[in-house]
Parts: C-alpha cells; structure tokens; sequence
C-alpha cells in the first residue's frame, strides 16, 4: 500500500497561512503593505485586545470593484505579477497572492471596497468559507476587518504572547513601515485609544522625532550616495543616543522595510569605539535600487532578500556612516534635569515624600524607557522603541537652542582654559561656551588605544617562536580544512605543523597573541576561514590594542602635574576620535553657562 499521499487541500492551506498570518502583526503587516500598494494617502489601524479580539485597517487607496473583492480571498490571486518573468522586476509589496486568503482561512475576515466612493462590494469569509456578500455604500478605499483570529486553530492561539507582547510587536511593525513611507499618514489605535500616528509630511526628521524623539531629531546626521544601480540615504543619530539591541538599525530596499543583518552590521562596526559594550545606534538605510538587482520572493514573509550587489552595498555604507560621525564632534552637552519639587521640599518639607518619591520613580521609568525597552527575547525583531508625540507636537514644539560649540579650523576639541582637577579623576576646564569635564584615563587611554591600533595594522607582524609547542586537537572536518590553509595561518603570523590526522602543533605567534588565548584565536580563524575563506585578523589585533591601551594608560586617583594635562589634551586632539574611549565611553562632557546658572536659580527653567 501506498505511504505517500496528497494533503486535502484544507490542510495543506492551513499549512500555508501558518508560513505568511504568524500573530496579530502579520496580519498587520500584510493588510497595510496592501494598502500601500493600493496608492494611499492614509491608514487608519484599529485594534481589539491588541489585535487579538479584532483588527480594522481603513485606507483611502484605488478600491476594489465586485469582482476583485472576491477574487482576492482566492489562493494565489494576485494582480501585481502576471507571469514568471514580473517576478525579477517587482516594483511591489505583496504580490504573491497570499495574505487575504491565509488571514481567511484562521478568521472571521470582510472586506468592503469602492473604486469611485458611491458603489462599494463587501464579501466575509468565515475560516475559509464565504458566508455574506452584497452592495454596500463606501468610501473610496478599502476597510478589511479580521475577527477571532486563529479562533479554529487552537494551538497557534495558545502560543500568542500576552497582550502587550502583541501591541509591542503591531507597534514595531508601523512605525516600521511608517519609516518606508514617510508620505503616508498613519493612525493607530488600540481599544479606541489612539497609540500612534504620523503626519505624512514625507519628512524623515519628522519621523525621527515620532520614533524617538525631539532631542534625537535635532541631532540627525545623514547622507545621499548616488551608485551605478542603486542609491542610498543614510540618516544616523548621533552616538550619545542608542540602544540595547540592533532593531533600532532600519534597513528600508525600495519602500519595502526588510531584515538584512549584513547591511545593518555595516552601519553598526562604523560605531565601533563610539558606543558604549553591549549598545547600539539608531539609524535608517533607505536603499533604491534596480529590481532586477535585488530577489524578494526567498521568505514567505517577505521579510528577507537577497541582494546581488551586498558586498559593494555594505562597504560603502560602512564608509559613508564612518565619514558621517568623523566629519563632526560628539561632545556631550549634559543637561540639568531637576524635579523642582523634589529639590525644595526634600529640604524645606519632608511631610511630601510620599509624593516626591512618586514623582521621581516615574522620571526614572521614563529615563530607562528612553534608553531601551526592547525585550531580549526570540522575537526580537517586533520589540518597539516609542516616543508618543501627537502630531500637533511635532509642529509646534520649536528646537530648544543648545550653543554650537565653536572649534578652531583643523582641530575636534574646542580651546579650553584649565581651571582644576576633581577626585583625582576628572579635569575641569571652562571657555565662554561652558564647563567642560574630561575622564583622564579614558581620554589617555583613546590616544594609546590609537597609537597602539596604527603600530598593529601592519600587514606583516613580527613573529616569536614558542619555547614550549602547542598541540591543538581538531575535528575530523576542521582537520582538513586547516590542512589546505596552512599558508594562510603563517601569512598571518601562525606556523603549524600537521603531526596526525586530527592535531596540528603550533610552532610560531605573531607578538600581538596573547599565549592563555592562543587555541581560542586559532578556533576563531579557523571559523572565519570556514564561513567567508578569508581572515580579517585586524579585528583580534583591535581588541589587543584596547586591552593594552587600557593597563598602561594613566588610571582614575593618579596625580598628574600641569605639564602633563596639556601634553594629553595636546594629543586628544590629534585623535582620530577624541570623544570617546576605545570601549565608547565619553571622554569629555559639557555643561553650558546656562545650565549651570538654572542649577543656583540665577535664571528661571522654561
């Protein structure tokens, strides 16, 4: 008897929509990309219970006539490809002809649409099944409802996350797809409450602000690059503002938000020694580029590309956001932020503590919210950053003027007097523009950092020969492949021997190798060998330069003479990036006159 047998076609379907309607989000995201494609001018997005209960997205696009509401909830049917050879240039975000009939087949789905705003079509599906269609009076646009998502699959609706997980990833998904259409104005709202919205004003620092904030937006830095087959905008904020995982990193191919982990680990190495271990900037890659360059149609989601040209892509975004943050100074300006109330009463009136610790709890949220509120989980990809600002704000809420720093041609820190020395550790020094505090050992330990990374960049590296051999064991596999890269290991300075089928002996290091670390660097190679052919052996000579910078740099409590303090601002100076230490620490913040005056009250905070 036979074993292999076709599925009936109700499960292979439900198989299908598992692929493309994952959670509430994905039904977001595939509903608004059609909006999209449909020329609109807004989207209004209304949730039940996050999404769960009932999801209503309203556009003011082309519309739909009778026929095609019908045909849409039809398997495949789609009207942005005609024949396999649309699918190399596809101008479009959906076109596989998917979503409404997968979205169908696990909801209660009515879709209602007019071409014309006086004769509109709705038809509803129930799991797959028509059940009511008619005449119905419409505006111009379409208005699709989802209900009980996933009410006929059990288990898919007992793996959703908790409600404000489902917000949290519908959230994420807009203000994305908001980034990609900045002309488009977007509403969202959750059990009648608005949540989110933009204005359409097609401007990207409008958005910015939106998604994080008034003070993120007034430091933009950005780029345009202009390539054979393609084009590039790329809009970074300026270091002092990140966050705890890469989602904030934007990758947007022809108006289409995307995940490409090479393109966004570009921007990211660009930040190296800019940020702080363990954070992120937030940035925007707007990529144009030509259809035929690019495929779409490798991820049922639509999520994933491939690009033909990345390697090139990825270079110059790695140097464009480089030249960016090089080409202007990043010292801090750290503003006094005082809850007035806390200051007076926590001398004058202890009987408000109660309030004042209230009050402060919720500063200290809010401060911890703008730094990161991405949960480290498997589905990181929908964690939101969000700033809520009205619409309104944004217009009417004016740059608060912070003095431009004035520094000399040629030179990144600007003329300093020095006035005195704090806890052995900061350097206090003041001009007309403001109070300046520069860390000691982060600012000695950038210019060593450096000096040492120049000394170690050498192609050749002087080698030493090991008094005591190390046998390093490998797989079978490993063995192999170490064996048809011996040249490549001693042009690098590692000279080994093949003693057996399994173990190599390690005769010879470059001087930079640390020996408690030298079977950890080998594996490591042997790894980038493996996964790109090749070995970038700067990157471990990079962290030996910070490990050295770092002990032989002058330390917090060391006393060092006036003499000395001139010598290190002198050579701060000369830094390819003096502002930060090679672990992306701030050498050097600012305080204004102004600020300090509001601290003693001299003049009022507005």
């Amino acid at each position: 008897m036979a074993k292999i047998k076709l599925m009936d076609e109700k499960t292979y379907s439900l198989i299908a929509a598992g692929e493309v309607v994952e959670r509430p989000a994905s039904v977001v995201k595939e509903l608004v990309e059609n909006s999209i494609d449909a020329n609109c001018k807004s989207i209004k997005i209304y949730l039940k219970n996050s999404g769960i209960e009932e999801i209503v997205i309203i556009d003011d696009g082309e519309g739909m006539d009778k026929d095609d509401v019908l045909s849409s909830f039809l398997p495949h049917a789609t009207s942005k490809i005609r024949n396999s050879l649309d699918l190399n240039r596809i101008n479009t975000l959906g076109f596989r002809g998917e979503a409404i009939s997968s979205i169908s087949l696990v909801s209660i789905m009515t879709i209602t649409s007019s071409t014309d705003g006086i004769n509109g079509y709705f038809a509803t599906y129930r799991f797959g099944n028509l059940i009511d269609q008619g005449s119905a009076s419409f505006n111009k646009g379409t208005k699709v409802i989802v209900q009980k998502l996933f009410i006929n699959t059990p288990a898919r609706l007992r793996y959703l996350a908790s409600e404000k997980k489902e917000l949290s990833s519908i959230i994420y998904i807009v203000t994305k797809l908001s980034l990609a259409n900045p002309d488009i104005k977007f509403e969202l709202y959750n059990d009648e409450k608005l949540i989110y919205n933009t204005n359409g004003s097609d401007k990207i620092s409008d958005l910015i602000a939106q998604n994080y904030g008034l003070s993120a937006a007034r430091n933009i830095l950005s780029t345009k690059i202009n390539k054979d087959g393609y084009h590039l905008d790329l809009y970074l904020i300026k270091p002092e503002f990140y966050r705890s995982s890469k989602t904030e990193v934007t990758t947007i191919v022809n108006n289409r938000f995307i995940k490409n982990y090479q393109l966004v680990n570009s921007f990211i190495d660009a930040f190296k020694t800019y940020l702080p271990i363990s954070k992120y900037p937030i940035g925007i890659i707007y990529l144009t580029i030509d259809p035929l360059l690019i495929d779409v149609n490798v991820h049922p989601a639509k999520t994933e590309i491939k690009i033909s040209i990345e390697d090139d892509i990825k270079s110059v975004v790695y140097n464009e956001t480089k030249n960016l943050l090089e080409s202007t100074f990043h010292i801090p300006t750290r503003t006094i932020t005082q809850n007035e109330k806390f200051i007076k009463s926590s001398i004058f009136d202890l009987n408000d503590a109660d309030e004042i610790f209230k009050d402060n709890k919720a500063i200290l949220h809010e401060k911890e919210e703008n730094i990161s509120i991405e949960e480290k989980t498997k589905e990181d990809l929908y964690k939101p950053t969000i700033n809520i600002i009205s619409e309104n704000a944004i217009e009417k809420i004016e740059p608060k003027e912070i003095p431009e720093i004035k520094i000399e041609p040629n030179k990144k820190i600007p003329y300093m007097e020095y006035v005195g020395t704090v806890f052995a550790t900061y350097l206090i020094f003041q001009n007309e523009d403001g109070m300046y505090l520069i860390d000691q050992h982060a600012a000695h330990e950038r210019i060593n950092y450096e000096k040492f990374k120049k000394l170690l960049s050498n192609e050749t590296q002087p080698t030493t020969e090991l008094l005591v051999p190390i046998i390093i064991p490998f797989s079978k596999s490993e063995a192999i492949y170490v064996s048809e890269n011996l040249d490549k290991f001693s042009n690098i300075g590692f000279r080994l021997e093949e003693i057996d089928d399994n173990s190599f002996i390690l005769r010879e290091i470059p001087l930079w190798a640390k020996l408690d670390d030298l079977n950890k660097i080998v594996y490591d190679i042997l790894s980038l060998l493996i996964e790109k052919n090749d070995i970038n052996i700067f990157k471990y000579r990079d962290e030996i330069a910070k490990q050295i910078s770092c002990k032989s740099s002058i330390k917090a409590n060391d006393y060092i003479s006036r003499g000395e303090i001139e010598q290190l601002i002198n050579k701060l100076n000369q830094c390819e990036n003096p502002y930060t230490c090679p672990h992306g620490r701030p050498t050097i913040i600012r305080f204004t006159k102004d600020e300090l005056e509001k601290m003693f009250e001299r003049i009022q905070s507005k």
